[in-house]
């Protein structure tokens, strides 16, 4: 059950209990550079209360802690009543703008990126990887913060996802905690669906490189080729690159995109009575009998996304990362 729900005003001293006042609450968090998300339904009361942009959210579930954060819109619909959503502290990260970064780490550029924001902020897991000197020109500060995070696991330095921890911007590493319960056809999950596609893959990779001589434009083209061209037919991904990059380092790039992208995409979705402890960046063990004609046998996934239904049937739509 709802045990706080409190919005207070960002530049006053006035809050309201709205804990007996509001339905249909959701929370859904994601590892995939976006906030969090929490959306509700408020039925408006005579005292002088009105929802404003930027009003702080607060809300517990059973004692537990799962979101501070910002009203960012509201609709006010016939009935009295307003339809809101709010999100975590990471919705500053969309922003863009230009930052020089010296080498340093990963762990160092968020902590400049957060105080810049002036946002409450800590490093969990510090990262020894040393980043590259680096001009973040008209970048998101996700984009800028992506960059290091993929350099970093390339490094072998861990993987690193970013959290608004109620009020406090962490960097994780993952998973943050892995869950000892177990989730299946027989504890917890109610429903399941498993997505294998190949709409973005690719088998061959082109890295293209043009310029102009006398006149005339000339083209050289180094091509990586997979192993899957016969089970799916060709899939070719044009790569653009810049006239400073020689034939081998062309070659090399085009072995490394396509080791990337020469592989099916595989999504374990997953419905399942609410649990506080099933968020993204979290990982637990799934046993799902009918998933072994298909070679998804019991092991532990990565949660990627998690969005939660609060109500007297609460539940959770969980992303897996197969």
């Amino acid at each position: 059950m709802i045990t706080k729900f409190i919005i207070k005003r960002r530049t006053q001293n006035q809050a309201w209990n709205a804990k007996s006042l509001v339905t249909n609450v959701k929370y859904s968090n994601d590892m995939n550079y976006a906030a969090g998300e929490l959306t509700f339904d408020l039925i408006e009361v005579n005292d002088g209360f009105a929802i404003h942009n930027g009003d702080v959210v607060m809300f517990e579930w059973d004692s537990h802690k799962i979101f501070k954060g910002y009203v960012f819109k509201y609709d006010f619909k016939q009935g009295a009543t307003y339809s809101v959503t709010a999100y975590d502290g990471l919705r500053y990260f969309k922003s863009n703008d230009s930052m020089v970064f010296p080498t340093n780490t990963l762990g160092q550029r968020f902590n400049t990126i957060c105080g810049y924001l002036e946002l409450p902020h800590k490093v969990i897991a510090m990262p020894k990887h040393k980043l590259k000197a680096e001009l973040s020109d008209n970048k998101s500060y996700f984009s800028m913060l992506q960059s290091g995070i993929d350099s970093t696991r390339r490094a072998g330095d861990g993987h690193y996802f970013l959290r608004d921890n109620c009020g406090t911007i962490e960097l994780r590493k993952y998973p943050h905690y892995q869950l000892k319960m177990i989730i299946g056809d027989k504890s917890l999950v109610t429903d399941y669906t498993l997505s294998r596609s190949i709409d973005q893959a690719a088998n061959i990779v082109k890295v293209v490189k043009s310029a102009t001589k006398k006149g005339q434009k000339k083209i050289n083209t180094e091509t990586a080729s997979g192993n899957t061209i016969k089970k799916w037919g060709k899939l070719i991904k044009i790569e653009q690159n810049s006239s400073k990059m020689n034939a081998a380092q062309m070659k090399q790039h085009a072995k490394n995109v396509l080791k990337a992208v020469n592989k099916q995409t595989n999504t374990l979705k997953l419905t399942a009575i609410g649990n506080v402890y099933l968020m993204a960046g979290n990982s637990v063990t799934v046993k799902i009998n009918d998933l072994k004609q298909v070679g998804i046998g019991t092991k532990r996934y990565l949660i990627s996304k998690a969005t939660h239904n609060f109500g007297d049937a609460y539940t959770v739509d969980l992303e897996m990362r197969v």
